[in-house]
């Protein structure tokens, strides 16, 4: 019977730590190309985002550079969320820390803080799941 229930809860936590990593690498992809986007093309980044383009030509393009090598720092912690618990909190609240930055510097930045939100708050949950699963998998 313990054999039975610990394969069950195996089941559970591979589930749960790949549902974890779906969305963490969605969110690494959807924020790379953002990024991306207002470091080669800040014009569309400034209407992408909502921000006065002659505002956001040099802010734009050091946001998107700075972004994707925090994105690339993070993939250590996609590839072995469990291990690299510390790296994944960090990570969680990074986002709760650029959406506080984000709605100190006005309402034209409510988009960026919107996202990290929803993220943040998504992937803290998952992360939980996936962390508690795991440990309830160790006898």
């Amino acid at each position: 019977m313990n054999t039975l229930s610990l394969g069950w809860s195996q089941a559970q936590a591979k589930s749960a730590l790949k549902r974890f990593r779906r969305l963490f690498a969605a969110n690494l992809l959807l924020q790379s190309l953002v990024a991306l986007i207002c470091l080669f093309a800040p014009g569309l980044g400034a209407w992408s985002t909502g921000i006065e383009p002659s505002q956001a030509r040099p802010l734009l393009q050091v946001w998107g550079a700075m972004v994707v090598v925090v994105s690339a720092l993070q993939v250590l912690a996609w590839r072995d969320p469990i291990r690299q618990r510390f790296h994944v909190a960090i990570a969680i609240g990074i986002r709760v820390w650029m959406v506080l930055v984000y709605l100190s510097l006005g309402l034209d930045f409510w988009r960026f803080a919107a996202f990290d939100a929803i993220f943040a708050v998504a992937l803290a949950v998952l992360f939980h799941r996936a962390l508690i699963a795991e440990l309830q998998t160790r006898p």
